[in-house]
């Protein structure tokens, strides 16, 4: 019986000695230690940058629309006089625009909108091209086309005035167009007004 109780004995200091060295050590690795290697990041800045300036939300709303192409079509240039109306808006932030929409109605053609869906840079920085594409959505007569891409070119940016030459290409779909055009592709410069 002896035997059995120094067995026991040696299996209870063993399991306390083994609870006693592992709490310690299982506390310890959930703490975290001060790391020697602490990586910082230096970020700089040119003396004129506006880095840390917040970006201006601008917003315009249409003030004139002038057809570029096609002027050689008769039906449409006989549309255009005094029965074309435009409206719509676009907001621009740090040369982005965030939101816009535009508006065209004329009598004898199917009423038009184009609702921006994307945000679209305007300044791409290492890049000599100045067109670039907006992707929206075009409603024709109520009808909505889904990914509809326009292409836009800015002639002027400032506080008060933005302006831009766009072309867009004419749906051939009759359902959604409504009436076939005589034309595949429209180009107008576009003028809008700061609120």
């Amino acid at each position: 019986m002896a035997v059995v109780l120094a067995g026991r004995s040696v299996r209870t200091i063993g399991v306390v000695a083994i609870v006693s060295t592992a709490l310690p050590l299982g506390f310890a690795g959930c703490n975290s230690t001060p790391s020697a290697d602490v990586q910082a990041a230096e970020l700089r800045a040119a003396v004129d940058s506006d880095l840390l300036e917040m970006p201006v939300v601008r917003v315009y709303d249409v003030s004139d629309t002038q057809l570029l192409s096609p002027v050689d079509s008769p039906t449409l240039r006989s549309l255009i006089d005094d029965r074309v109306s435009t409206s719509g808006y676009i907001v621009l932030e740090d040369g982005v625009i965030t939101e816009a929409q535009y508006e065209v109605r004329a009598e004898g053609l199917p009423d038009a909108q184009f609702v921006l869906s994307e945000p679209t840079v305007l300044r791409r920085q290492d890049s000599e091209v100045d067109t670039v594409t907006a992707t929206g959505s075009l409603s024709v007569d109520g009808s909505v086309r889904g990914t509809t891409n326009v292409r836009l070119t800015p002639t002027l940016l400032n506080e008060d005035t933005a302006e831009f030459d766009v072309t867009m290409s004419v749906p051939d779909n009759p359902l959604i167009a409504g009436t076939e055009l005589p034309l595949d592709e429209i180009s107008a410069h576009l003028v809008f007004a700061a609120r």
